[in-house]
């Protein structure tokens, strides 16, 4: 049995929160084809915009999970930091209240990025200790 390790782990609650996003752009989309097809076109208009912002966002959390995973897993620091800044970024775009597949998907995406990033912060505290 393999060991779970705090970068797969990362990349889980990333690849989580990447399609708990791209679940919220579906709902967002789905309420904006009701909306527009009720003569109602600023609210699905809105509703629109809300699914591409989901679908840019989960977008770019499936990409580094997945980079931070395989192409640069000896660079988990980037991509720890671009997973954090990315689900701070959804959250300001999100609200704190709005859609509540969002908001899991970018608390998803903030876990993966905090977990990129334990790995090095141990090492390094490590080595400042034996130092």
């Amino acid at each position: 049995m393999t060991e779970l390790t705090e970068r797969k782990l990362g990349w889980g609650f990333g690849i989580a929160g990447g399609v708990l996003l791209f679940a919220a752009a579906l709902v967002a989309l789905i309420i904006a084809v009701a909306d527009l097809a009720v003569s109602r076109p600023v609210s699905a208009a809105t509703s629109a915009t809300e699914a591409i912002l989901f679908f840019v966002v989960g977008g770019l959390a499936l990409l580094f999970s997945h980079l931070g995973y395989r192409s640069w897993s000896d660079r988990p620091i980037v991509s720890g930091v671009l997973l954090v800044v990315i689900a701070i970024v959804g959250w300001a775009v999100l609200g704190l209240a709005t859609h509540v597949l969002a908001l899991a998907g970018a608390l998803f995406v903030f876990l993966a990025g905090v977990l990129y990033l334990v790995g090095p912060l141990a090492r390094t505290v490590d080595r400042a200790v034996t130092a």
